[in-house]
């Protein structure tokens, strides 16, 4: 299993743009949703960052890239969550809506 600078670059960017992407998204999505949206953009983007960079060509390591890809979104997204003391869940975002 060979895995390349680029892909391993790609992953980390997709695995800090996931959870932005997903927080932006969030007000809008129904409160049963968020995981679920959450882990679906995390394999979609991480999809096209391997196959952008040719991560499908060479074996099984694609696989592994996306572990990573999700793995770092979600590790990124609970780390800054509890840094913000729980301001990115959705009561949170619902409680201090704008009228």
């Amino acid at each position: 299993m060979d895995i390349t600078q680029a892909e391993t670059i790609a992953v980390a960017i997709v695995g800090l743009v996931a959870p932005v992407f997903v927080q932006v998204v969030k007000p809008i999505l129904p409160d049963n949703m968020t995981a679920l949206f959450s882990l679906a953009v995390s394999i979609v983007l991480g999809m096209l960052a391997i196959a952008a960079v040719g991560g499908f060509n060479h074996g099984y390591a694609w696989g592994v890239l996306l572990v990573a890809v999700v793995g770092v979104s979600q590790t990124v997204y609970t780390a800054v969550n509890q840094v913000m003391g729980g301001k990115l869940g959705k009561t949170f975002v619902d409680e201090n809506k704008l009228a």
